[in-house]
């Protein structure tokens, strides 16, 4: 049995909860998700560098490729987040509206205490 596919393009503004969700751009998100692939891909192949020339600085390809690897990556999953974010699209930050005013504030000597400067 398989469910109905959601209709993406309908209004989901659920004014109850006081949340709107925007139409979120499945092409960003497919762009994002090729960014956390192409890694995993790359060094998985083992055979495209099990080798040991050439060699940098003395260091044989199969570990410096490796080694170069962690900063690809972590530019790529930065692609990916910046992607994401971009296909949600805009949100509302007017935090006067959504203001909650009935909610206590934090106790003194809570460990989640927001201030500045504050220490455990």
């Amino acid at each position: 049995m398989s469910s109905p596919t959601p209709d993406r393009d309908r209004d989901t503004t659920r004014p109850d909860l006081g949340v709107s969700m925007p139409p979120t751009d499945m092409r960003l998100l497919a762009a994002a998700g090729v960014c956390l692939v192409i890694p995993v891909v790359a060094l998985l192949w083992v055979t495209s560098y099990a080798k040991e020339t050439p060699e940098l600085g003395g260091i044989p390809f199969f570990f410096w490729y490796q080694f170069l690897w962690v900063f690809i990556t972590s530019a790529l999953t930065y692609a990916a987040h910046r992607l994401v974010l971009a296909a949600r699209g805009e949100r509302d930050t007017d935090d006067d509206e959504d203001t909650i005013t009935d909610a206590p504030g934090p106790v003194p000597g809570d460990r989640l205490d927001p201030k500045p400067g504050f220490r455990t």
